[in-house]
């Protein structure tokens, strides 16, 4: 259903409100005086401008078709719900919050115009226990189950990005100001389950991060469908679902069983070259091996404080690959490349617009759009990035 300039507006002051955006903001991207902010929100203006609503949705990093219609109601009341469960949220992190969204949605729609089928969601485990130690032994049981399941056997996982998207979950990430939030999961009304993690943690955390919340959409599906979300933070290790998606996470991306293909180290420097070398065949970091160690008995719960304490083994971050980050690219495009990544552009949702476009399924304004960008700017981008439309 269309809707009148006064709702316009009032959806439009709300959502910038609820961002804590100043209208001399809007302001200066509709390039007019703060005085035409004041009577777009009031609903005053009328009839607005065509490309208003487009600047203000991109702005706002919502879908302007929640301003114009009633068509996006339940979109916008699920990334409201997203907002309810953060605690202490940042304005920026609320911002990427609903651009990630958007982009699910967008997503949604590129894979229809190009009939592409989304795998179904993998089985859902359950959760009868409420006791700690067998939520512990649940995850990691799960995880076994889930890598027996894949066909995995104990090898490393070479992208885990790419492994929860074949299961039918959308995977995006974001630079968030909160480093204590590592991820949120989504049911999303339009684009089903959704993941999206903090790009600004190490990128073995954020692998590490993408397995805990996919243990979360195979622990915890009914309390995503009731509540709409989860939401993980840092902090938040003493609850037991996330006792279990922690242990999920370290024996899925680190099978227990695989460190029996290495020796027994002897002493503290075997200990230390040891989980070196598994941190870099399974791309996870010092102390989740550690803890490994300890889970198969070759370490002991002191030696484990100590490690926690000190951190002894850290790879560099020059030594981790990327794995959303193609291979044969410039130094330059590799950074065109980061700098989108953190911005939510992942590189399964650049190729579905690179084949739209060329498909001729999408104009370039849309494509721009898509990418929350103005027309110069995609283009910009496509050169930079020597995208081959």
């Amino acid at each position: 259903m269309a809707l009148s300039a006064k709702e316009i507006g009032r959806r439009i002051r709300e959502v910038r409100t609820k961002l804590g955006m100043p209208p001399s903001t809007v302001a200066e991207a509709l390039g007019v005086d703060i005085g035409i902010v004041g009577s777009l929100e009031d609903g005053t203006l009328d009839p607005i401008p065509g490309d208003y609503v487009l600047i203000v949705g991109r702005l706002l990093a919502t879908d302007f078709r929640y301003f114009i219609s009633t068509e996006l109601d339940d979109v916008e009341h699920q990334t409201r719900a997203v907002f309810r469960s953060l605690s202490d949220p940042d304005p920026n992190d609320l911002l990427a919050i609903r651009r990630f969204i958007s982009f699910c949605m967008s997503e949604r729609d590129l894979e229809e115009l190009l009939s592409v089928t989304r795998s179904p969601l993998p089985p859902k485990y359950q959760t009868p226990a409420h006791r700690q130690r067998l939520h512990k032994d649940q995850g990691r049981e799960g995880a076994r189950s889930e890598r027996r399941r894949l066909g995995l056997r104990n090898r490393p996982i070479e992208n885990v990005f790419e492994l929860i998207r074949s299961q039918g979950i959308r995977l995006f990430r974001y630079g968030l100001n909160d480093g204590d939030l590592s991820g949120v999961t989504v049911l999303h009304p339009r684009a089903g389950i959704s993941v999206l993690l903090n790009y600004g943690d190490d990128l073995y955390r954020q692998f590490f991060s993408a397995a805990h919340e996919y243990g979360h959409v195979l622990f915890e599906r009914e309390d995503i469908t009731r509540r709409g979300c989860v939401v993980s933070y840092g902090w938040d290790k003493a609850k037991l679902i996330e006792i279990r998606a922690n242990n999920f996470a370290a024996e899925f991306l680190l099978p227990t069983e695989a460190l029996n293909d290495y020796s027994r180290p002897k002493d503290v420097n075997s200990l230390k070259s040891l989980i070196a070398r598994v941190s870099r065949d399974y791309k996870v970091n010092g102390l989740t091996v550690a803890i490994s160690l300890k889970e198969l008995g070759w370490i002991t719960e002191r030696t484990l404080r100590s490690f926690k304490r000190e951190k002894p083994v850290v790879i560099r971050r020059l030594e981790k690959q990327d794995p959303d980050i193609p291979a044969g690219l410039t130094s330059k495009q590799i950074e065109k490349r980061i700098a989108a990544i953190k911005e939510g552009i992942s590189s399964y949702y650049l190729e579905l617009l690179r084949r739209s476009l060329t498909e001729d399924k999408i104009t370039f304004g849309r494509f721009a759009e898509m990418l929350d960008m103005t027309p110069d700017q995609a283009s910009a981008f496509v050169k930079a990035t020597r995208l081959a439309i």
